[in-house]
């Protein structure tokens, strides 16, 4: 019974003196739990120890008290105790065990004294009465002083098992540390390399697109902006070699090119990748499963794609002659679908937002083009965008929130300003953003609100409405999205 109560108890003790200091949910909860661990295992570490370690230590303790009492009697048959000495040199023994074990050991050395007292008392080995003459004052003393001993030692073993345990903590918070700003180095090293191999992020991308393309034809040219459009594509697709080419009326690519990258050789118009992605009216590469066995081995040229808007037919083709070796792959070709068209949409932008500007005639033209684009993406890549709609009150705290909501609008993002009677509403196009990023993008709106006047949506009588571009036309998105913001 007295070896297992230790193990049950202490790391249950452990457990909930911590859950006191460090309640669920805390600050320091989560910092706490590497504490605990050591705190319980430096319990269990003690309990183990104290049953293993407890015989041995009693079994020196009779040893030490044996060897005191055989030198007293070596020493000074008559007075083996010391009574009649001028120091009780007897109870360093004890005392040192106390100092050693701690307080209990220091009592079981004591009690075995008294046991030799007694004992060489009946054996006549001194001349003592051993009831009439029992030196109460010299063991009194003795075990005031073993007790003091044994106080001071169980003082500072506690401390030093506290100090084991935070520093057992320590070390392992010190080990996590290590470890995590290994991987931050590791990872801080692999952006950097992205970063030199591809400097622009797909957000940025469409961000100098919007600018480069949202025109229809040039007069004199038949591509409009096709030079920065070029230029940007080599920035964030990595290509080396490339040139787009203007689609005549039959939808044959012309041999001039209207821009390059790099110097490309003179356009092969028998090449067999290039006349199977004018066939197929889409992007080809020459990793293609589908691809004819020709257009793979035989073609000059790595990619082929057309520039394709989402209505009607294609007005160029992107040729791609060199890359590096590693940048070919799924990533590379989605981002290229994705620019190819969003610039296609650029250029055809009166073709494009035909229909949502028949559905929603009030809608900036900008906002319906850029709609039309990132809905194409998402029916093609996967990338979610949204549409957020703040309705304001006409009050002068509604109308200082909306003027301030209105400044903090991102670069990125497109903004409709709606105006009726009653309310005033702000309506923003958020490019390739998913349900968190509207999430996060409305608490900090809220957040900056919070701050400034020190209200919230609801307080402020502020109504949000989302729209999540999905298979719905852009057009009747947009327009179900109006119709709530004015009722």
């Amino acid at each position: 019974m007295s070896t297992t109560l230790p193990l049950k108890r202490k790391p249950a003790r452990a457990r909930a003196l911590l859950r006191r200091l460090f309640p669920r949910g805390g600050v320091g909860a989560q910092q706490a739990r590497p504490l605990a661990d050591a705190f319980v295992g430096t319990a269990l570490g003690a309990s183990l120890h104290a049953t293993s370690g407890w015989a041995w230590a009693v079994l020196e303790a009779g040893l030490i008290c044996a060897a005191a009492v055989g030198c007293g009697l070596w020493l000074e048959p008559a007075d083996p105790f010391g009574l009649q000495a001028q120091f009780p040199w007897l109870w360093l023994a004890p005392a040192l065990l106390a100092m050693r074990y701690g307080t209990g050991i220091g009592v079981i050395a004591t009690l075995m004294l008294l046991v030799a007292w007694f004992g060489m008392a009946e054996l006549r080995l001194t001349d003592a009465d051993p009831v009439r003459s029992f030196p109460d004052h010299y063991f009194l003393g003795g075990l005031t002083l073993v007790l003091v001993c044994g106080q001071f030692s169980d003082v500072w073993n506690a401390r030093s098992r506290r100090l084991r345990a935070v520093n057992a903590y320590l070390d392992e918070r010190l080990n996590t540390l290590t470890k995590n700003h290994f991987l931050l180095r590791l990872s801080h090293e692999r952006l950097e390399q992205d970063l030199l191999a591809k400097p622009l992020t797909l957000r940025e991308t469409l961000q100098r697109l919007r600018g480069a393309a949202d025109a229809d034809v040039d007069a004199g040219g038949r591509l409009a902006h096709v030079d920065e459009f070029i230029r940007l594509l080599g920035q964030s697709c990595q290509l080396e070699i490339a040139a787009v080419h203007a689609l005549d009326a039959a939808g044959l690519p012309l041999q001039a090119p209207e821009a390059t990258l790099g110097s490309p050789a003179p356009l092969a118009m028998d090449d067999p990748l290039l006349r199977y992605s004018l066939e197929q009216g889409s992007l080809a590469h020459v990793q293609a499963d589908a691809a004819p066995p020709d257009a793979r081995d035989g073609s000059s040229y790595l990619i082929c794609a057309p520039l394709k808007p989402s209505r009607g037919p294609a007005v160029g083709l992107l040729v791609v002659e060199k890359l590096p070796f590693f940048a070919l792959n799924d990533d590379l070709l989605k981002l290229l679908s994705v620019l190819t068209g969003y610039y296609a949409d650029g250029v055809q932008a009166a073709a494009v937002v035909r229909d949502v500007m028949a559905t929603v005639p009030d809608c900036p033209p900008e906002l319906a083009l850029d709609l039309v684009r990132l809905h194409r993406i998402r029916a093609e890549v996967g990338i979610e965008s949204a549409l957020v709609a703040l309705v304001f009150e006409r009050s002068d705290i509604a109308l200082d929130i909306y003027e301030q909501v209105r400044r903090t609008r991102r670069g990125v993002d497109l903004a409709w300003e709606l105006a009726t009677p009653r309310h005033k509403a702000l309506v923003t196009l958020l490019p390739l953003a998913g349900t968190a990023a509207v999430e996060g993008y409305l608490r900090r709106i809220e957040s900056a609100i919070m701050s400034q006047h020190g209200v919230d949506f609801l307080s402020g009588h502020v109504v949000l409405h989302i729209e999540q571009l999905d298979e719905t036309a852009p057009a009747e998105s947009l327009r179900r999205l109006v119709e709530r913001c004015a009722l």
